[in-house]
């Protein structure tokens, strides 16, 4: 009995982590789990420091994104985030990941466990598409774009969704048959999709989100 119990408490810890990587988030969890943001651009893409905008940047223009540096396991981490307003407890719209160098889909637990607990969610949906599915990526992409598709509401109107920018060791990506836990990330999104994106993409016959493999395993 005690060892079914402390396997039910593992469970739980184990899905209770998905928030620190979800649309859930607010600026004051993405704080304590990365640090403060160190640069931001605003609504005219201007970017500035932190001191620069808290002095003075933020009487006279409005916040668009936020960018954080971190390190993980020696590679070091951009992250840019959206949130819906300006207030601490707004919530995340988007956030990307880009790493200094290209991970493969099998070390995502390794360097971005946090996120990883997503691939984990009990309604988590793998899928590849020749469309591109993120209007956040900034490095070139392949032909193919993978995702994960978290079909469980927040805040009852929209599905976490993980895209990834994929590569095959530095090349394009041209074939969905050619992924496998060996692909190349080059960068990712957490971000909002809408209940008509997910329904028109995934709920036909012939879907344009093509189920795959769990390859983070």
């Amino acid at each position: 009995m005690r060892k079914i119990t402390l396997l039910i408490c593992s469970m739980l810890f184990l899905f209770s982590s998905v928030a620190f990587a979800s649309l859930d988030d607010t600026k004051l969890t993405i704080e304590k789990q990365y640090g403060d943001y160190r640069l931001l651009i605003d609504s005219d893409n201007q970017l500035w420091t932190k001191a620069d905008w808290e002095a003075r940047g933020s009487k006279k223009a409005k916040a668009a994104s936020y960018r954080y540096s971190f390190s993980r396991q020696g590679i070091g981490v951009q992250m840019e985030v959206m949130y819906a307003n300006n207030k601490p407890d707004a919530l995340v719209v988007a956030q990307r990941f880009t790493p200094d160098m290209p991970i493969t889909i099998k070390e995502m637990k390794k360097y971005f466990p946090e996120v990883y607990a997503l691939t984990k969610a009990p309604k988590a949906n793998f899928f590849a598409t020749y469309s591109s599915i993120s209007r956040n990526f900034q490095e070139g992409q392949s032909p193919v774009s993978m995702g994960v598709l978290i079909r469980e509401l927040t805040n009852g109107n929209y599905y976490s969704l993980l895209a990834f920018n994929v590569q095959d060791e530095g090349r394009l990506l041209k074939n969905i048959e050619y992924i496998s836990e060996d692909t190349y990330i080059r960068e990712f999104t957490i971000e909002r999709a809408s209940r008509t994106t997910v329904h028109d993409a995934m709920d036909t016959s012939k879907p344009d989100w093509q189920p795959i493999k769990n390859y983070f395993n």
